[in-house]
């Protein structure tokens, strides 16, 4: 699709630029359930291995239970450590439904409807082009086109 192409655009404002940082959004191209868990287990993986604290942001309480009962099962070797929290925290590994850096993370994984806009901005941003349905997918476009918007760096895979 090319409108999720490697893209780069300007800030427009003072605040958007303070939003945007130098932060790079990398969208995974997922279809089904599958991808989009081994995509959240290695790219948490990733940052832990690195020793990098690392967020994962749901939308709800059904989200955050499902996330953490995944990390605690895969990968199938070991688990990964990590604790569900609503308030500032020491964890490599966070999942929250607050739009708040709580572990003062480079980087997280959107896992929820809408765009992370978090001040200061972080590092890297994932987020999936979900191609599963045609909600998913028109949710998807509104984040690409936000984060455009914003002149956030924003990269396909």
């Amino acid at each position: 699709m090319d409108r999720f192409a490697t893209t780069q655009s300007q800030g427009f404002g003072i605040e958007q630029r303070s939003i945007c940082g130098n932060t790079r959004v990398l969208f995974f191209q997922v279809s089904d359930n599958p991808s989009k868990l081994k995509k959240i287990v290695e790219t948490a993986s990733k940052h832990f291995e690195k020793k990098e604290p690392f967020l994962i942001l749901v939308e709800d309480d059904r989200a955050l239970h499902f996330v953490d009962e995944l990390l605690w099962r895969l990968p199938a070797t070991s688990f990964l450590p990590h604790q569900r929290s609503d308030q500032e925290c020491e964890a490599l590994i966070v999942i929250t439904k607050e739009r708040k850096n709580l572990n003062r993370a480079k980087a997280a994984f959107n896992l929820s409807s809408t765009s992370l806009l978090l001040d200061p901005p972080l590092k890297i941003v994932y987020e999936f082009e979900d191609l599963s349905s045609a909600i998913k997918k028109n949710l998807s476009s509104s984040r690409f086109d936000t984060y455009k918007q914003y002149g956030f760096l924003i990269e396909a895979q």
